[in-house]
This record gives structure tokens, C-alpha cells and sequence, in this order.
């Protein structure tokens, strides 16, 4: 919401749309949700799955998921394409930090219990 704020950005607009939001465009929430959420499900799956077609499989589904939030916000003319790709981007990113962030906690308290 805050860089929904900080932008402004106008939402498209059509003669007739599917949707009409009184809100900023820029960026998707519902598509920086859905980024966060499947790219956690997926991450869990693949750091706790050994086979590797499970974990494709996970990655794909989330692939997809994410993909058809990004083109429903778009299709039903909430937003603008840019507003979808910066908010998986933004999502990724703070998915990325996160998945580190607990990587390198349980790296740590592994080494500690070996000492």
C-alpha cells in the first residue's frame, strides 16, 4: 500500500470495464500476494522434497499461479502489465531476502550445535 501511495498511478480505463477501483494501480497487490504465497509454498516443497520431479512440479504450479493472478488483474483491467511485473518483481525480491534470511539461521544454528 505504501508504494501504491508513493507513485499514484492512474488505473487503465475503459469504456466499459469488468472492474472499476477507486485505488492506485501501481503495483499489484493481488499479484505481490499471490508471488509471496505460492513462491513460499514452493520454496517449503523444494527444501523439504528429495525428488526432483516433486519440486519441478512445485515450481511450475507456482509459475502458473502466479502467471494467471498476474493476467486475471490484467484482463479485468485493474491494471496495467507494468503494475503486475513490478510487483512480482517486488515479491520475488523480498521472497529472495526472507528464504536467505532462514538459510542462513539454520546454517548457523547447525554449526553451533556441531561445536
Amino acid at each position: 500500500m505504501l508504494l501504491k501511495h508513493v507513485y499514484q498511478r492512474a488505473r487503465p480505463v475503459f469504456d466499459e470495464p469488468f472492474l472499476t477501483l477507486a485505488t492506485y494501480s501501481f503495483p499489484s497487490g493481488h499479484t505481490a500476494a499471490a508471488t509471496l504465497f505460492y513462491g513460499l509454498l514452493a520454496s517449503y516443497v523444494v527444501t523439504t522434497n528429495p525428488s526432483w520431479r516433486m519440486r519441478m512440479a512445485a515450481v511450475a504450479g507456482a509459475v502458473c499461479m502466479v502467471l494467471l493472478v498476474a493476467l486475471s488483474r490484467v484482463y479485468l483491467g485493474a491494471h496495467f502489465v507494468s503494475d503486475v511485473l513490478a510487483a512480482m518483481a517486488e515479491s520475488l525480491a523480498w521472497l529472495a531476502i526472507c528464504i536467505t534470511s532462514v538459510s542462513t539461521l539454520r546454517r548457523r544454528r547447525a554449526a553451533r550445535k556441531e561445536q
